[in-house]
């Protein structure tokens, strides 16, 4: 049974699936600290250039969205997520970007996205894919709105790193990356691994967390 000092796991699982309500700020600031190291390795293995089209699924309080643009020349950048909090919040703290129009979010699905066909040249997302029950919807619709040889990203902990949350007891799908490359296989991509990295240890009341990051390189076929 939860404590006051330790939060219930199926409410922790209900939030990092959608954030909302009072506790969506602290979950956000908790999410950005836990997965900096996974979007800084993400963001080395997507090196996004001059005159793209980039959309991230699922960018949560959008901390780490301008990092997108440094060095990248006319760069176009759309995101997408579930919970509408989050796109508030990412929308106040990226303002100057928004209003000059290089930088679109909007509250939404990525098995339906609203975005015409091959228009993206990337499509990345993090910590994400845990919540795809069923990923080949989402994946029909990355695939079809990727130009012809574009890139999709995932980037995720292997499975060991993560059972040791309680939370992933509660509505999160856990693969190997090797389990979701055969995934991305079957479903138009040809995938690799691209980089793999263990995290700075994470000091917690209940003893340290060791994570280890992995980032997946997908190419439409």
């Amino acid at each position: 049974m939860a404590t006051p000092e330790q939060p219930d796991p199926r409410m922790i699982a209900a939030q990092l699936r959608k954030p909302s309500g009072d506790a969506a700020e602290v979950v956000g600031d908790k999410m950005d600290r836990v997965n900096e190291p996974l979007f800084r390795l993400t963001l080395e293995v997507l090196h996004p250039a001059a005159h793209e089209r980039i959309l991230e699924i699922g960018f949560g309080t959008g901390t780490y969205l301008e990092r997108l643009f440094a060095g990248a020349e006319e760069l176009q950048v759309h995101g997408i997520d579930y919970s509408p909090e989050m796109v508030e919040r990412a929308s106040r703290r990226n303002a100057a970007l928004v209003d000059a129009g290089r930088l679109h979010l909007a509250t939404g699905t990525s098995e339906d996205l609203p975005f015409e066909s091959e228009y993206f040249d990337r499509v990345f997302c993090n910590m994400v894919v845990y919540f795809w029950d069923q990923p080949e919807g989402h994946l029909a619709e990355i695939h079809r709105i990727l130009k012809p040889g574009g890139h999709f990203y995932i980037g995720m902990r292997t499975r060991d790193s993560m059972l040791q949350f309680p939370f992933v007891q509660h509505g999160f799908v856990l693969h190997e990356p090797e389990t979701w490359q055969a995934i991305l296989g079957r479903s138009g991509f040809s995938c690799r691994e691209a980089a793999r990295r263990f995290d700075p240890v994470i000091e917690e009341a209940e003893g340290d967390i060791h994570l280890e990051s992995v980032c997946l390189d997908a190419t439409k076929l």
